[in-house]
């Protein structure tokens, strides 16, 4: 009876519709599971498709940055013609590792939520790539044009067509490479997979020291032509600091000369002892009028430098003494600079490395390993007459000047000097031109203290005695940044040890200006010591030779300045230790490094937050 009953309600309307309904519901739920299957399979292939080229692209990735090592390594060695050689492949490579890491599948990979996070770096960091890549190409044509040993016609001459031609080329690189650099800074630093992680790490690494060369150079050639006369002559002042006594620059100023670049042609009219700069009378008083601010009058207005060469440049900051100096000398000539330049005699013995000796008008030689020894100490052995010593100077530096523009050497490797030189801050520049001085300050040549919120610590010293023993003083300071807020705390320990020998020393070395001590011994000398310490830095302690001390306190450039008023006694070694509370400014610790006879040895601890 049910039988025949369900038979009869199948074979109705509403039977029919239920049963059709079924059918349905079974199709769907089969046609669900295929689907399911297939949006797997598609996933599963996705992932499998990302993984394969994600890891072609790692290799990609490994020989774009295996060229860029070696290319920075030929750089170095000034083999310009191989590095061309070896970066003309790395557009392709960086091409490939972009095309591998694009399209749907990476593109849907990125934005799963946190799991994406790899994927998304992975994609990022090959896009920058590729487009930093497809400047390369333009840019090691402008390398090309740039060599030094094309540029050099002869050796006191620059062609400058070739620098005004790469200024469009490197500002649009540099343009291109900010960005890549910005969008990989944009990415997250952080993942769950530690590899991709690292290699984004490397690659804003790489594209920062890129953006920084290429930058500077852009900067560099905009202004160079300029400096070198393509407008007009440009007149210049070049000091000789001698840092057998130290100043805040570097040394006392001794001998200049005065140069003139015109249409790439550089040329010296007059070598002048420092007697020039220092009209008769008991002070030597040659007042320019210029005022740099209260602050820098507190600090240093009891040396009178803007009216006394031999104290124009107290002060670390060396856009204070080069306005002095082109003052100065405008008063005693009538001639008005349009920059000024300093170096020291390790300046010259850096060229002379390249150029070989230079021979002077008595017939002997000087060179790379004695123009220091020679100069800021010998001399005064061999010279007992001020006038015949300051003579013989002169006579150093318009027999190196020569020297360099003779031709002799390559010129690649003169500019390494010369970069060696401004890294370390014996070689100096400033410009009358606000646009050139805005690039100088940019740039390690300026000597200019930043005023700005980057943690900072210079120890500066000034001789205060007027001997010549900071030849045989040396330094270390020792830097300890602790702590992870917004106020940090800070130890810098500084020694200074004087070592000169206990006899045999010129009288006009071991001279003193100065009130000694009553139980001073020759050898013994009085220094004024500065450190200069981040804006807003506060004093907690400071200790001398491990007993509690006390420092006065300057302000200047917008730093504070914690002095110490030192006797340095010959044979020993003087311990300073300051405790500081300093905000945590922006960026890492800068280091500042007055240059000297022998440099100052520096060690950083710096908490990782």
């Amino acid at each position: 009876m049910r039988r025949r009953l369900r038979r009869k309600w199948r074979r109705t309307w509403l039977g029919r519709r239920v049963r059709r309904s079924r059918d349905y519901l079974r199709l769907h739920r089969k046609a669900v599971r295929i689907g399911w299957l297939v949006a797997g399979g598609l996933v599963a292939l996705g992932l499998v498709w990302v993984a394969i080229t994600g890891l072609l692209a790692r290799q990609q990735a490994a020989s774009l940055d295996n060229r860029m090592q070696q290319v920075r390594v030929l750089l170095s060695e000034g083999r310009l013609a191989d590095a061309e050689n070896m970066a003309r492949g790395m557009p392709a490579i960086a091409e490939r590792a972009h095309a591998l890491t694009s399209g749907p599948a990476w593109w849907l990979a990125a934005h799963v939520p946190l799991l994406g996070d790899p994927v998304e770096v992975v994609r990022g960091t090959t896009s920058a790539a590729d487009q930093v890549g497809g400047v390369l190409p333009d840019l090691f044509k402008v390398v090309a044009d740039l060599d030094p040993s094309k540029l050099r016609t002869s050796g006191d001459t620059l062609r400058l067509g070739p620098l005004v031609q790469a200024v469009a080329p490197l500002q649009h690189a540099a343009r291109v490479i900010d960005q890549g650099a910005v969008s990989v800074d944009g990415l997250p630093e952080s993942t769950w997979l530690g590899a991709v992680d690292r290699g984004r790490a490397r690659v804003a690494a790489d594209l920062e020291i890129i953006r920084g060369y290429v930058d500077a150079a852009a900067r560099v050639a905009d202004v160079l032509p300029t400096m070198l006369g393509n407008d007009r002559p440009q007149t210049y002042f070049v000091g000789l600091q001698n840092e057998a006594e130290l100043r805040g620059t570097g040394g006392l100023p001794g001998a200049f000369a005065i140069a003139v670049a015109d249409h790439g042609t550089l040329h010296f009219t007059r070598f002048e002892s420092d007697a020039a700069l220092l009209p008769p009378g008991p002070e030597h008083l040659l007042p320019t009028g210029l005022q740099f601010g209260a602050g820098y009058d507190s600090a240093y207005g009891p040396s009178m430098p803007t009216s006394t060469f031999v104290d124009s440049n107290v002060s670390p900051h060396f856009p204070y003494s080069a306005r002095i100096w082109q003052a100065m000398w405008q008063k005693v000539s009538g001639q008005k600079v349009d920059g000024v330049l300093a170096l020291d005699p390790t300046v010259l013995a850096y060229f002379l490395s390249v150029t070989g000796p230079a021979r002077l008008p008595n017939g002997s030689v000087i060179d790379a390993t004695t123009v220091v020894p020679l100069t800021e100490r010998d001399e005064y052995s061999i010279f007992s007459d001020n006038i015949k010593r300051k003579e013989f100077i002169v006579a150093v530096l318009r027999a190196a000047s020569r020297k360099l523009v003779s031709g002799a050497g390559s010129g690649l490797a003169l500019l390494q000097a010369a970069s060696r030189a401004g890294n370390e801050q014996r070689l100096l520049a400033w410009s009358d031109d606000p646009h050139i001085e805005d690039v100088l300050t940019s740039s390690h040549f300026a000597g200019a203290i930043p005023h700005d919120d980057q943690p900072f610590s210079a120890l500066v010293l000034n001789n205060a005695s007027g001997g010549k023993l900071d030849y045989y003083l040396t330094r270390s300071v020792t830097y300890e940044r602790t702590g992870c807020g917004a106020i940090r705390d800070v130890l810098v320990t500084i020694n200074l040890t004087n070592a000169a020998p206990a006899d045999g020393l010129p009288a006009y070395v071991v001279s003193r200006l100065d009130k000694a001590p009553p139980d001073a011994k020759p050898g013994d000398y009085r220094a004024l010591v500065d450190l200069y310490a981040t804006p807003g830095a506060q004093l907690q302690s400071i200790t001398l030779n491990g007993q509690p001390s006390t420092a006065s306190v300057e302000h200047d450039v917008g730093h504070p300045i914690f002095r110490l008023d030192l006797e340095l006694p010959r044979g020993r070694t003087t311990t300073i230790a300051v405790h500081l509370r300093e905000p945590a400014g922006v960026g890492l610790p800068q280091i500042w490094r007055q240059p000297g006879v022998t440099p100052l040895q520096v060690q950083v601890y710096n908490q990782p937050c």
